[in-house]
């Protein structure tokens, strides 16, 4: 079967339960009241794909569930979103990999993640045939899949390019503090990586964007997309470089809210826009996934951003 998607995502898939607000937990054997709690979709390949199907984007994805409560939840939710599930590769006797997402008043959060099945999601469990044909192939999950990251990873990533892919990578936290050693491999295949700034510094040991994108693309990382939330990202490449302003917004919860970024992002470029419209739109998706509690459930719609994109013309905020 040749796949006609125009993003393949692959990473994990994760069950959200959220709380709000959460700024520190009460003694053990008390009570804490909750302004709001939701179970949402999530996990970063979830949240691409939802977030890529609302703008508007052909997708396919790929991640691993539990055969539970959970995995069934989320395969509902996905379906929902009008995506084909046949991807979602069902794990024996696991359960679905669940956080705990605790949002604080400011909508930053603490995570308590239990990995279930995706610790068993590597590059054997992907569908090549539902791969070929799509214009980006992209990993939505560095380090959050043990046995997809390091050399499985960098084969992936190979096997997309010469199946005539570009690639695309999103940078998660690096628990284990390898980083740079884990990601090596795969930096000479990817195409883009939207690492943020403490994430960046972490993989170059740069602090500055301008000198995290520079290490990244002499790696061989063809443009390098560093989030700066709220103020919005720098991206840089051998062609160009520059800072795309944010859009600052009451954020109620920043849960996936990279994973939008990305989704923005490749969205853009699948309408041949350039790499400076493409960032001003990821900011713009970013952003709108920060107003309400949930990752996935978050992500803004195609017409929404670009309302919100026109408004800020209208106003004189930004330019058209």
């Amino acid at each position: 079967m040749t796949s006609t998607c125009e993003v393949f995502c692959a990473g994990n898939a994760v069950a959200d339960v959220l709380a709000r607000p959460v700024e520190n937990l009460a003694p053990a054997g008390t009570s804490q009241r909750l302004e709001d709690v939701a179970l949402g979709p999530g996990g970063n390949a979830v949240n691409t794909s939802i977030a890529l199907a609302r703008l508007g984007v052909n997708v396919r994805m790929a991640a691993a569930l539990g055969e539970d409560r959970f995995g069934q939840f989320l395969r509902e939710r996905v379906r929902a979103e009008g995506l084909d599930d046949s991807g979602l590769v069902p794990v024996n006797d696991c359960k679905t990999s669940t956080s705990i997402v605790l949002v604080q008043a400011s909508g930053e959060r603490r995570f308590l993640h239990f990995r279930g099945a995706s610790a068993h999601f590597s590059d054997e469990h992907l569908d090549w045939g539902r791969v070929q044909g799509a214009r980006f192939f992209h990993y939505a999950s560095a380090f959050a899949l043990p046995a997809f990251d390091g050399p499985p990873l960098a084969r992936a990533l190979r096997r997309a390019r010469e199946s005539g892919c570009a690639t695309s990578m999103n940078v998660c936290w690096d628990v284990q503090g390898r980083w740079r050693t884990l990601l090596e491999p795969a930096l000479a295949w990817t195409d883009i990586i939207f690492p943020n700034r403490e994430e960046g510094k972490q993989l170059t040991g740069q602090s500055e964007p301008e000198a995290i994108a520079k290490h990244l693309l002499q790696a061989g990382v063809k443009t390098v997309v560093v989030k700066l939330g709220a103020g919005g990202c720098y991206v840089e490449s051998d062609d160009e470089a520059f800072v795309s302003p944010g859009f600052p917004v009451q954020a109620i919860d920043t849960t996936g809210a990279g994973d939008c970024f990305a989704a923005g992002f490749l969205a853009s470029l699948c309408r041949g826009r350039s790499l400076q419209e493409s960032a001003r739109f990821a900011n713009a998706a970013g952003a709108l996934a920060t107003l309400s509690l949930g990752g996935a459930d978050s992500a803004p719609t195609r017409a929404k951003v670009l309302a919100f994109l026109a408004k800020l013309v209208t106003r004189g905020d930004i330019e058209q």
